[in-house]
């Protein structure tokens, strides 16, 4: 077992005998309301002591742990010694009593800040961060042994509840040296936050500024309980709204600590750093303020003067209003500039391509100048997808990404690189507008891409389609008509030369001829345009499935259509039911042709083994092209229960 986790151990043993007397001490005074108390210190010092416990099973060998135990037993400690005192002053009390011990803990309130201030010292390795580190921490602690003692000898009545109790080590004016102590502890506190900011200057990578930053934010919290406790001396004459100070201290440092080494990435630390820091500020600014104001319109108009107060608040209040913004401004420019450059960024790319002098699509190069990240990746959600993609068509994981929205969709995701701090949300938010453009753009050029392709595979069809009705007329009907000629010339010339033909005979092989070259450019004709579109898309579908080799099942639910659109319609239909038979070994087709106003919507379904897909150069591509060009569409997809859907949305608008 390591020696911070027997410290740890030992914190705990050490507060239950605390909370033991506690309850001894409640008994002995016998105020209920006093065992509301104790649950409260049970209760606040719960964070701590979870922290301590967080931290050390996660680093057994780091001392940031055990601190942070301490600062939870400091909260029993602090009850207890309270409540035995008070117990004491409550007489008669059957308590046990030590003048000794009473006399050698006047400044046990230094325990609310020596944890923390360790915590700082040994933040994030449990090891001090250089000399001066080291040397403060040996310090902190011996100063405030050296305060107690001197204190204890100190001339003066002891610090209430039991100011008149016997002083057993007499009183020296050597006592006089708790106070020069008291201030060198305040110079060790100091330091104790200078360290971290050394720390954080020698911070290697982002990630390690990160978690740094949030110690910087739990630090605030003390001189924000020192604020209230000026507060308390201002409007009540007593410290008691430090109290809340303490509270909040004992909750903010240990909970920073544990997401600082444990989730450092569960919020934005940055804003939270800024807006801390300027309510700090501005209550800092109001207290002053009102203290001031009080005192001179109270002088001017009266002792206690209630129009004093009103004029006092009504002018803090108005400063407050523009004095807000101001300080989130200035402190987010001072406190985070990494967010400020990212935005600025953004917002300059946004103006030159707003005045046509720059391109969207270097949103990924400006955030990475911006946000120093040269690992930075931006991705854009591609089209029907979920998947993202950056300008150059490369996948970008959504995982560890901070998405960009634009009225409440996602059109993109900023991925940090590798070891680099997250992702300011304020820089996301203001990429929503480029990142859209840029995904409309790609989605525009794809679709134009694609187009283009679409139209060179058209001409490339109608090309080869020409070629093969001109080899098919050479070989066939041009063919027999030439030699039906050749013949009927040959019989003329030998008309001439007085051998008569039988003319018989060459009538009937040159209408022979004929009927064999008309019925081959009606097949070539049957070819451009099926015959049976004469009578109509639904008689045609018909025929179709009288020739059709499997059970086929045709619902159609169309008027009068253009030409165009039924032939497409039945090429649909056709190349479906023939890719069933073909390649899907399927039992049953079923054909579903149904018009709604200005569309056609055309599925051939099939319970085949599946598997059909637009492949270029394959039939259906050629067949999703024909769609296309109507400004249709055609798409594959696997049935849920086996087989292939081939579905075409082909506009019908006269």
């Amino acid at each position: 077992m390591t020696w911070p986790r027997r410290a740890t151990y030992g914190l705990w043993a050490a507060s239950a005998a605390l909370l033991v007397l506690a309850f001894l001490a409640v008994r002995d005074k016998g105020h209920p309301a006093d065992a509301w108390v104790v649950g409260g210190s049970i209760l606040c010092s719960a964070i701590p002591f979870t922290a301590g416990h967080l931290v050390t099973r996660h680093d057994p060998s780091n001392w940031v742990g055990p601190w942070l135990t301490a600062a939870g037993a400091n909260i029993i400690l602090q009850m207890a010694h309270g409540t035995w005192a008070e117990a004491l002053a409550d007489a008669p009390s059957g308590l046990a009593a030590s003048a000794e011990l009473l006399n050698l803990t006047q400044g046990i309130w230094m325990g609310w800040f020596l944890p923390f201030a360790m915590v700082l010292l040994l933040f994030p390795d449990g090891r001090p961060a250089d000399t001066w580190g080291r040397r403060t921490a040996i310090a902190l602690p011996a100063l405030v042994v050296a305060f107690n003692l001197l204190l204890a000898i100190a001339p003066g009545p002891l610090t209430p509840p039991l100011p008149d109790w016997p002083r057993p080590f007499g009183t020296h004016w050597i006592g006089y040296a708790s106070i020069p102590v008291l201030i060198a502890f305040y110079a060790a506190l100091v330091a104790a936050a200078l360290s971290t900011r050394r720390r954080y200057r020698a911070a290697g990578t982002d990630l390690q500024r990160s978690r740094l930053r949030w110690m910087f934010l739990s630090c605030l919290s003390v001189p924000a309980t020192i604020l209230l406790c000026w507060a308390g001396y201002l409007l009540t004459g007593t410290p008691i709204f430090a109290l809340g100070g303490l509270v909040a201290m004992n909750v903010a440092i240990p909970t920073a600590t544990l997401i600082a080494m444990l989730r450092h990435d569960l919020y934005d630390v940055d804003r939270a750093l800024v807006a801390t820091a300027a309510y700090s500020t501005l209550a800092f600014g109001v207290v002053t303020s009102y203290g001031v104001l009080s005192a001179v319109i109270g002088r001017a108009l009266g002792g206690d003067s209630a129009t004093a107060a009103v004029i006092s608040t009504v002018i803090v209040m108005i400063a407050l209003l523009p004095a807000r913004s101001i300080l989130l401004r200035v402190l987010g420019r001072r406190l985070h500039p990494r967010r400020e450059r990212g935005v600025a960024a953004v917002r300059s790319l946004v103006a030159a391509v707003h005045a046509g002098a720059d391109q969207p699509e270097r949103l990924e190069e400006v955030l990475r100048q911006g946000l120093r990240d040269p690992g930075l990746r931006v991705g854009y959600q591609r089209p029907g997808s979920t998947d993202f993609v950056d300008v150059g068509q490369r996948p970008v994981p959504a995982e560890g990404s901070i998405p960009i929205t634009l009225a409440r969709n996602v059109v993109g995701v900023i991925r940090p690189g590798d070891g680099a701090a997250g992702i300011p949300e304020e820089v996301a938010r203001e990429a929503g507008l480029l990142a859209e453009s840029v995904r409309l753009r790609g989605e525009l050029s794809e679709a134009l891409s694609a187009v283009e392709a679409s139209r060179r595979r058209l001409l490339s069809a109608g090309y080869e389609e020409r070629r093969r009705l001109e080899m098919d007329l050479h070989d066939g009907a041009q063919q027999r008509l030439v030699s039906l000629g050749m013949r009927l010339r040959v019989a003329q010339h030998r008309a001439d030369g007085g051998d008569a033909p039988n003319l018989d005979a060459l009538v009937d092989g040159a209408v022979g001829e004929l009927a064999l070259a008309v019925a081959e450019l009606r097949q070539i004709a049957h070819g451009l345009r099926p015959s049976c579109l004469d009578d109509g898309l639904a008689p045609a579908l018909e025929s179709l499935a009288r020739s059709c080799a499997l059970p086929l099942d045709i619902t159609c639910s169309a008027d009068e259509l253009p030409d165009h659109v039924s032939l497409t319609a039945y090429y649909v239909a056709s190349e479906g039911v023939a890719n069933a038979v073909k390649h899907a070994t399927a039992s049953r087709v079923a054909v579903h042709v149904q018009q709604e106003e200005s569309i056609v919507h055309v599925a051939v379904r099939d319970d085949g083994r599946g598997g059909a897909r637009l492949t270029p150069g394959s039939g259906l591509a050629m067949l999703s092209d024909r769609v296309n060009a109507l400004g249709g569409r055609l798409t594959v997809s696997p049935e849920p229960r086996g087989g292939t859907s081939l579905e075409a949305v082909i506009p019908c608008a006269s």
